[in-house]
């Protein structure tokens, strides 16, 4: 898997954990300790950004992902 198909992956994943979290993004980002700003370039399609591997470990400590 490419890094282009593994972002687009990871994007999607993120979204749906997004949207069950019933937090806005500022505030999910903020209980993952990121920049909103961050998380708006996971979640776009514009870039190949992946999350550094502290930022994964985060998400699945706070919401078991």
């Amino acid at each position: 898997m490419d890094k282009r198909d593994l972002s687009g992956l990871f994007r999607e994943r993120l979204k749906t954990l997004l949207a069950r979290s019933n937090l806005n993004q500022s505030a999910f980002a903020a209980s993952i300790d990121i920049d909103r700003s961050a998380l708006s370039q996971l979640i776009s399609g514009a870039s190949t950004r992946l999350p550094r591997a502290e930022t994964l470990l985060r998400l699945a400590a706070t919401y078991g992902a």
